[in-house]
């Protein structure tokens, strides 16, 4: 794990079993098939090939092979490939992959400057064997602070993964109207309480 920059950056790495359910509090932001949430972008460069592939085709030997039971679309890095992601604010990024190898490797930007970098068996934190039949979700939390941009790099065939997910650091509208109608909630109970008080008093 190597960092520069930020202060007491360090990247805490979990993982649960399977792609699915997300961890609580994250959103899907990108399947590879269509979806890409409000406010980010995603650039693949350098090596032809890296790109999107169909889980669909199976294994293209020596190019990319889908992580394990992925039938649809995912995302699949060369050696040589970048795929940048660039974000809202965000506290956690969560991605379905397989196996990690020793030459694949994840960069956090972090908003204040500096990164992180965490490469091959640092991808997983302790959740692989070594079975290539078994996939993970992995989840990357910034220990308080917030990320930019990520990048997914390989210096060999291949980086292969599935499903991003992230925190934001702002929370979504949906969450916003809760709190909101919380608060409102809050707030009425307090005044009946007074009223009740008062009515009691006089």
């Amino acid at each position: 794990m190597t960092a520069a920059g930020a202060a007491q950056a360090a990247v805490t790495v979990s993982f649960t079993g399977g792609d699915l359910p997300l961890p609580s509090g994250q959103q899907l932001v990108w399947d590879f098939d269509g979806l890409e949430a409000s406010g980010y972008t995603a650039t693949f460069s350098g090596t032809a090939g890296t790109g999107v592939y169909d889980g669909a085709d199976g294994l293209h030997s020596g190019v990319a092979a889908p992580p394990p039971g992925t039938t649809s679309q995912y995302a699949s890095v060369l050696g040589g490939g970048t795929l940048t992601l660039t974000t809202p604010e965000i506290t956690q990024l969560s991605i379905y992959m397989g196996s990690p190898d020793d030459y694949n490797s994840i960069t956090f930007y972090y908003a204040g400057g500096g990164s992180e970098t965490l490469t091959g068996l640092q991808l997983a934190g302790g959740a692989f064997s070594g079975d290539q039949s078994v996939g993970r979700r992995m989840t990357y939390d910034f220990g308080g602070q917030k990320v930019t941009s990520v990048q997914f790099t390989s210096s060999g065939n291949s980086f292969e993964f599935d499903n991003i997910a992230t925190t934001s650091a702002v929370p979504e509208p949906a969450t916003w109207a809760m709190m909101i109608t919380g608060f409102g909630m809050a707030g009425a109970a307090m005044r009946r309480r007074r009223r009740t008080a008062a009515l009691a008093y006089a």
